[in-house]
């Protein structure tokens, strides 16, 4: 069994034997963070590629499928890092914003208040085809956005700690935060509570 090896079997091993043992595995956490099965298949590709480099590097403290998803959780992120920076290079962005329409009013008002939800939030995590549209809607809104939104809500890391990942600045996570809440919402009036 895999699990049972020792660092010095590891070490030695065929990573034909790593891809046959843990690609399965490593290819199913990068899919359920990517929405792009190349992409994912790439950065599992890579993550065998920094194994076998370090391999000598593997101290054998933990599980070698542990020390696998750390460098792909890493590659993960620097994907995520790159294409935050290419994307939103400022924070006057305007792509992946909601519709221009404003939704505050000089007073800061809703211009339009939320459609109802006439379910309790209870019934709402409860009912699995809500938690369907909503990874739909996640699927939908641009990845950088998506996974900020993911890491807070889902993962309730802290924003230092988002900020520390992906490195960029408090004020970068806020916005992209709030325009992905927007999209969620929208998304979600749309699709669920019309």
């Amino acid at each position: 069994m895999a699990s049972t090896q020792t660092k010095e079997q590891i070490q030695s091993q065929d990573p034909a034997e790593w891809v046959d043992l843990y690609g399965d595995m490593l290819l199913r956490y990068a899919l359920s963070r990517m929405r792009d099965r190349d992409l994912a298949e790439d950065l599992v590709q890579e993550t065998f590629l920094v194994a076998w480099k370090n391999r000598k590097e593997f101290a054998g403290r933990s599980r070698f499928s542990t020390w696998l998803v750390a460098i792909l959780r890493n590659k993960v992120a620097d994907h995520f890092r790159r294409e935050g920076r290419r994307k939103s290079s400022s924070l006057d962005e305007s792509e992946g914003e909601p519709e221009s329409e404003p939704l505050f009013s000089k007073w800061g008002k809703w211009k339009r208040s939320p459609k109802s939800w006439s379910a309790s939030p209870a019934e709402l995590v409860e009912n699995r085809e809500f938690w369907v549209v909503v990874a739909g809607c996640l699927g939908d809104m641009p990845a950088h956005l998506a996974y900020v939104l993911r890491l807070r809500e889902f993962k309730s890391a802290k924003t230092k700690d988002i900020c520390s990942l992906l490195e960029i600045s408090s004020s970068n996570v806020s916005v992209r935060l709030h325009r992905a809440r927007l999209l969620l919402r929208r998304c979600l009036e749309e699709k669920w509570f019309s």
